[in-house]
């Protein structure tokens, strides 16, 4: 199955008409033209089902008008021009493709949106699906930058987390730094911190950490304390931050004594351990106390 040759129509019919080609520099082209973000189509069409499948459903749909296709195929039988083989195996390596099908979505300022597989759960209408997204993703752009602008660090961490549910990791990235070195967000640079941390760069995550030491947010302590603990692998942090914050109030109070409880499991300090699961039951919510009192009873047995 093969999509249909680039329509050259004009531009005043580009509302009406949704765009298809398998040439990737005229699909390139026709979007910087009139604006348009572009859907890149991975499919093996004569040997995946799944792609099968996606195409079928493609052919069969309304396909959304504010996209421009591109069907980079990958078949086994079907011949395919020297040029056209080319340019598909160079963008399966630009976009790092592994699965197929894979749909990338490309915004105007030609970066990666998101990606999909296929089937997705609990969509019916994959076309409509795409639809969506890049009405989620044009608006998020355009909230960013009034949030850039207007210097939000609240909507600018909202702007975030929108990017990351999306699955934009590239406008994630970037809000992330204007977050960070523009406008000192603390959700913001606790990510960063987090990130850094991760990836065992602790030298660059020091200033970070004083500017959250500094800020001094109990929810952003009560993270950094998660976090060192898992670093150190000691309750030491925890226990510090228990120290400081006990009021036997709030989620991170019995979570915390939850983890410290299951850390001494794991060191054959029971004892220790049934003291702090007990505490965690005590002040958890009610549909959480069924599980301590699970592990409750294996420490008593």
């Amino acid at each position: 199955m093969k999509f249909l040759s680039l329509f050259l129509i004009a531009t005043s019919m580009l509302s009406a008409t949704p765009l298809m080609t398998d040439n990737y520099v005229k699909g390139k082209d026709i979007a910087e033209a009139h604006a348009l973000p572009m859907a890149l189509i991975f499919t093996g069409s004569d040997w995946s089902e799944n792609c099968k499948g996606l195409l079928k459903e493609i052919f069969a749909a309304e396909l959304p008008k504010e996209w421009v296709f591109v069907h980079i195929d990958f078949p086994e039988l079907n011949v395919q021009p020297q040029e056209i083989l080319e340019q598909n195996h160079t963008l399966k390596d630009r976009y790092n493709i592994h699965a197929f099908p894979t749909v990338v979505l490309v915004g105007t300022d030609r970066n990666e949106i998101t990606r999909l597989g296929y089937p997705l759960p609990g969509i019916s209408s994959f076309a409509h699906h795409l639809q969506n997204l890049g009405h989620r993703y044009m608006l998020l752009k355009k909230r960013f930058e009034k949030a850039k602008k207007d210097r939000s660090a609240g909507e600018l961490n909202l702007c975030f987390q929108e990017a990351r549910a999306l699955g934009s990791e590239v406008l994630a990235k970037e809000i992330l730094r204007v977050g960070t070195e523009e406008v000192q967000v603390p959700e913001l640079v606790l990510e960063k911190y987090t990130a850094l941390v991760g990836a065992g760069k602790i030298e660059e995550a020091l200033a970070l950490r004083q500017v959250l030491l500094e800020e001094g947010k109990e929810e952003t302590l009560e993270r950094m304390a998660l976090l060192d603990f898992q670093e150190k692998e000691s309750i030491e942090p925890l226990e510090a931050f228990l120290e400081k914050y006990s009021k036997g109030q709030g989620e991170h109070f019995w979570r915390m004594h939850l983890v410290i409880s299951e850390f001494l499991l794991k060191q054959d300090q029971r004892d220790e351990a049934l003291e702090h699961a007990q505490i965690s039951y005590r002040y958890a919510p009610p549909e959480n106390k069924e599980d301590i009192s699970i592990l409750i009873s294996k420490m008593l047995h």
